[in-house]
């Protein structure tokens, strides 16, 4: 879907680059592109480029802009800690793909940036990674985990790192000193780009509640995702973003055609699949109650749009060039 609005878009003469998160790489295989690094892929024949999120070269890309020495980045990646949290760190992930978000807006090639998402489960704390991030590399946090050996100064600071090194022992005990002497190492060399690590991380709030951006909640047509999607509308109003459009997927099968009887003379088979086909189709056309209340309790302001289910997947360039059209004529 996300490929489909990114087409859709360079057909009306946008320069568009779309972004996914997806390590199954479904993006690529859809527009038929070998996305193996985290580079912007051209699509032939469209205005569009395509790329994925890779988090572990996006950080370590992020480290060496930032760092003030080159002593310190090395210090930094060489650092256990540092390698594990580059890769499954929880918020490191939603960081590097808001952080790629961002440097894509700034770069003044794209007019259009469209970021594929993870489910709506994982939503919410991907939207609110930048302030769990930049509270993690706070100074209160980095200072608190400085060296105990430094030296302290003033009566304060002398409490202060005689709680932290009572404290660092007693997770010695339990950790095993070589993880708290990577901790704060870790802690110490990152002090050096805590500043602009939070200000990034701000810089990526301030963009997803920027007026130019909007939000597409993609759903199916099914009452426990209705019931989803109608919760993220209002955590995303609650938060200050905007929700612009809301996606029913595969909302009733292109496949299935209306007011085809049974012949008179048709055998005792033929009358029950009728019977069976005449209930399958009576099932979706319930189904549309679900889709008739969720409606009512979107805002006005809100596109809806529902899409057919096809005959078969979405795979290249011209399935994807049809899905655009049909998002174009489906608006509710």
């Amino acid at each position: 879907m996300s490929a489909a609005i990114g087409v859709r878009a360079a057909q009306l003469g946008r320069r568009v680059l779309v972004l996914t998160v997806d390590p199954a790489k479904r993006l690529a295989t859809a527009l038929g592109l070998e996305l193996n690094d985290d580079s912007d892929k051209p699509v032939e024949g469209l205005n569009l480029s395509a790329a994925v999120v890779d988090s572990k070269k996006i950080f370590d890309r992020f480290l060496r802009t930032h760092a003030s020495e080159s002593g310190v980045v090395d210090r930094i990646m060489k650092n256990r800690l540092y390698q594990q949290m580059s890769t499954t760190l929880s918020g490191s992930q939603e960081f590097t793909a808001l952080e790629r978000l961002l440097q894509a807006t700034e770069s003044g090639h794209y007019d259009l940036v469209v970021l594929d998402t993870p489910p709506t489960k994982h939503a919410m704390d991907f939207l609110t990674a930048p302030q769990r991030l930049s509270s993690l590399f706070s100074e209160t946090i980095t200072r608190w985990f400085s060296s105990p050996d430094e030296k302290p100064k003033g009566f304060i600071a002398s409490i202060v790192g005689a709680g932290t090194r009572t404290v660092l022992k007693s997770l010695e005990i339990l950790t095993g000193g070589q993880f708290i002497e990577e901790l704060v190492d870790f802690f110490a060399a990152v002090r050096s780009i805590q500043r602009v690590l939070r200000e990034r991380s701000l810089a990526a709030e301030a963009l997803l509640k920027n007026e130019s951006t909007k939000f597409i909640v993609v759903t199916s047509f099914d009452a426990a995702k209705l019931v989803e999607a109608k919760y993220l509308q209002g955590q995303l109003k609650k938060m200050g973003y905007r929700l612009k459009a809301v996606v029913i997927n595969r909302a009733f099968p292109l496949w299935l055609p209306d007011g085809e009887r049974a012949s008179a003379e048709a055998t005792s088979a033929e009358t029950k699949l009728q019977v069976f086909f005449d209930q399958f189709r009576d099932y979706y056309r319930t189904r549309y109650s679900l889709y008739e209340d969720f409606a009512k309790g979107l805002d006005k302001s809100i596109v809806l749009t529902r899409i057919p289910e096809y005959r078969q997947d979405i795979h290249g360039l011209d399935d994807l060039k049809a899905l655009a059209e049909t998002l174009s004529e489906a608006t509710v």
